[in-house]
């Protein structure tokens, strides 16, 4: 289990788990985080348990032929939530932001909790299997907003996808919102003030 973890605060008022995307690793996403500049937050930042044949590592490891892996990835975001709330986090201040596959595990994690945390932030995301979603929702997630960013050059996962996942999440009963950006398959450094003041607001 590898986890950065920092604070700007003595006291902080609130936690963000950062999840890196695909071939990513442990500083993915520091320099996202420090350019953020939210005030009074710890920050969490994991490596996913898997490795990635392709360098790096992985959070869902597998082919539909051979079955998904992700239950570790699972039990890693749950560790780090249950040690934030030893730490003395409430729940709805503590909020996941993640990057393409780091936004599926934010999307597919959250809604199988049986709590509802302070909000998501899925950035260039996707949900694979929405029937099985749609099934696996809990009714004690659903209070758990939701703020969903794409950008609308991304060639890699395309736009639509964060538009199917918002009218999903709306048909659910979840708040939320989704904005475009104009960038390629990145988080785009003009999402940072909607991504601060979602987080500051909730």
């Amino acid at each position: 289990m590898v986890i950065n973890t920092f604070s700007p605060s003595d006291q902080p008022k609130r936690a963000v788990i950062a999840i890196h995307g695909w071939t990513g690793d442990v500083s993915s996403m520091e320099p996202v985080a420090k350019s953020l500049r939210l005030p009074d937050t710890h920050w969490a930042i994991p490596q996913a348990p898997y490795i990635s044949e392709e360098n790096g590592f992985t959070w869902f490891q597998g082919t539909k032929e051979t079955g998904w892996q992700y239950k570790e990835s699972f039990d890693l975001i749950s560790h780090i939530i249950l040690e934030l709330r030893e730490e003395g986090f409430d729940h709805d201040q503590i909020f996941l932001l993640g990057f393409s596959q780091g936004a599926c595990l934010a999307m597919e994690w959250m809604i199988r909790q049986p709590f509802s945390i302070g909000g998501i932030i899925p950035i260039a995301g996707f949900i694979r299997y929405k029937d099985r979603f749609k099934l696996d929702t809990t009714p004690e997630s659903k209070k758990t907003s939701v703020l969903l960013i794409h950008g609308d050059r991304d060639d890699v996962i395309r736009l639509e996808e964060s538009e199917k996942a918002s009218k999903l999440f709306l048909g659910l009963g979840y708040k939320v919102n989704l904005h475009f950006f104009r960038s390629g398959h990145k988080i785009p450094i003009k999402a940072n003030n909607h991504i601060r003041d979602f987080i500051l607001a909730t």
